[in-house]
């Protein structure tokens, strides 16, 4: 009889494990795991990059700080060249991403490392680890019968039955629960993806040559290649992440608008597609021989239900998968491992209220889900147009950084329901404005015709705004004081969006900007460019600068001045035409 089994021994299940052990010392956990040991070093799984908030988990909430530095890579940030690289040298495309190492650490992983250390340490943890068996039914015990876990060694081995009180699915895409109780729901994003894995390091800076001495001075310390770098056009990316084996993972997202499925879905398709879309970059790593390669067919999938009063949960890809891009796949892993670790901590505690606590836990995770999976859904217009998806790096960094992260970071998860839930509402409000941003940029994007330029779009610049929030994940700050600093972070965040609106209608002019405010329902936001943002473009040269918000000046500072259309003449003529234009439609 077990407190916990869990099903699947993977990146989601084994941090599980030594998050219950460090937690609830008393739980008696078990995890169910169908591969031996060894895993070869450059496992094939995806997942290698991770970002600030699982970077945290794994570092200071499960103690693996010093092991990742040591045998892993520090990573550098997440690197973009927007714009499409059939007709423009590397050096001649927008580069997107942070001018020096973040202060704040994330790693890019060795999975297969990584896991095989996770097994030592969680049998070292006291945890009973059960490798070369898989789990082939769960019979959920009615009210507060136990569990039960069937398993066997192999699809012919004799099967054998574990009890326990609480079952977590942890199998990724085998689904246990998830399949078994038809959970499954569309998650309204269609993409593809194929992946393989080569020896060697593939450094970006060296796809350009040496000659070209202002792109390699943005670079003096050469550690562009540290970044989980992305070559991009509309409706695809292509992956570079580098492996602390010396191994280097190169990846295919595709969506399906633009993109069919069938033009990766075997090896050579896949190269055959580098080549044609990314030719440059082709030339560069044509030459190094795959290991091996996988693809994923729609790999985004929702679910009705992650947490149960009945005693389960489902983890990483067990639950909901949005997307790799901005590498969220651990910090939905974090998330979902510490609800259910308090979860198991509270009934086991005998604190009846988990149940309830159950039901909310479940609520904020699948609305996260959903806000989340929005980021990439109408992603696929901002990856050809430089200006557009800069805007978008700036919104949804804002975001992370301002209350994702900081949620985490503060574990706000913990506090009692009536104080959790001045959280929720600011997350609504964040979602809200969250929603209407992915909409506006992938519209302005449809419209947009930028050429790439050559120029470095750092993110985030030292000092920012951007910069502050990144640096502010590390400050101490009460529940009060996170609420405080949150409710000020949502009103910026609105302003920002309004920022937006107004780069985008100065960039498309009058006709495509009235067009644009239509498809999003700019007339429904209930609040418009104000009065003073107004006033400030009147201004001109350093009266102009001064008289820019916080919020307006750096979003300028961070991404460029907008690119006016030579139809506009007065900004303010233009927002007056624009509103006037939505206006009369409502009527």
């Amino acid at each position: 009889m077990f407190d916990v089994v869990i099903c699947g021994g993977g990146l989601a299940g084994l941090t599980l494990a030594r998050q219950l052990r460090r937690e609830v010392p008393s739980a008696k956990v078990a995890v169910v795991e169908r591969q031996r040991r060894p895993l070869p070093d450059a496992a094939h799984k995806v997942g290698e990059s991770s970002v600030e908030l699982s970077s945290h988990y794994f570092g200071v909430v499960l103690g693996l700080g010093d092991y990742l530095r040591k045998n892993h890579l520090i990573k550098n940030g997440l690197r973009f060249f927007p714009g499409g690289g059939r007709t423009h040298r590397l050096e001649e495309r927008t580069e997107i991403g942070p001018p020096q190492m973040p202060k704040v650490p994330s790693f890019q992983l060795d999975r297969g490392r990584l896991e095989n250390d996770l097994r030592a340490m969680v049998e070292a943890d006291g945890v009973t680890l059960i490798e070369g068996f898989s789990v082939r039914d769960i019979h959920f015990g009615e009210r507060d019968a136990p569990h039960e876990v069937v398993i066997s060694e192999g699809s012919q081995g004799e099967r054998v039955t574990l009890r326990a009180r609480w079952v977590v699915d942890a199998a990724g895409r085998a689904a246990l629960i998830r399949k078994k109780l038809d959970l499954t729901r569309p998650s309204g994003h269609l993409a593809n993806s194929s992946w393989y894995r080569v020896k060697g390091k593939l450094d970006v800076g060296d796809f350009v040559p040496e000659s070209e001495r202002g792109w390699h001075a943005r670079d003096g310390e050469r550690i562009r290649w540290l970044s989980t770098v992305h070559f991009m056009g509309t409706g695809y990316w292509l992956w570079l992440i580098p492996l602390s084996t010396g191994h280097t993972s190169v990846g295919v997202v595709v969506h399906d608008e633009v993109h069919p499925f069938d033009t990766i879905r075997t090896l050579e398709k896949t190269k055959q597609w580098i080549a044609h879309h990314e030719p440059r970059i082709w030339e560069q790593i044509g030459h190094h021989e795959a290991e091996d390669f996988l693809c994923l067919r729609h790999y985004s999938h929702g679910s009705a239900q992650v947490y149960s009063k009945d005693r389960w949960s489902c983890v990483g890809e067990a639950g909901p998968f949005a997307d790799p891009f901005y590498s969220p796949g651990s910090d939905f892993i974090a998330l979902g491992n510490c609800f259910t670790t308090e979860l198991v901590r509270m009934d086991l505690a005998g604190d009846a209220s988990w149940q309830a606590r159950a039901e909310e836990y479940d609520g904020f995770y699948l609305r996260f889900f959903d806000v989340a999976c929005e980021t990439y859904r109408k992603a696929a217009p901002c990856y050809g147009q430089p200006r557009a998806m800069a805007a978008k790096i700036y919104w949804d960094d804002f975001n992370y950084w301002a209350f994702v992260c900081q949620y985490f970071f503060k574990e706000l998860w913990k506090l009692p329901p009536a104080d959790h839930a001045r959280f929720v509402e600011i997350a609504k409000g964040f979602a809200t404005l969250s929603f209407r941003a992915q909409k506006l940029v992938s519209e302005w994007a449809k419209r947009a015709h930028d050429e790439p330029r050559a120029v470095h779009v750092t993110l985030p610049p030292i000092p920012s705004l951007l910069a502050n929030l990144h640096l502010d994940l590390e400050k101490a700050m009460t529940p009060d004081e996170t609420h405080v600093y949150m409710t000020e972070k949502l009103a910026l965040a609105d302003e920002l969006l309004h920022e937006m609106v107004l780069r985008a209608l100065v960039s498309l002019g009058p006709t495509n900007g009235v067009e644009l405010a239509r498809e999003v329902d700019l007339a429904t936001w209930g609040s418009r460019v104000s009065d003073a943002r107004l006033d400030a473009e009147e201004a001109e040269g350093g009266a102009r600068r001064r008289a820019l918000s916080l919020v307006a000046r750096d979003f300028e500072r961070c991404v460029g001045r907008a690119d006016k259309h030579p139809e506009v003449v007065s900004v303010r003529a233009l927002v007056d035409h624009v509103y006037a234009q939505i206006a009369e439609a409502a009527e």
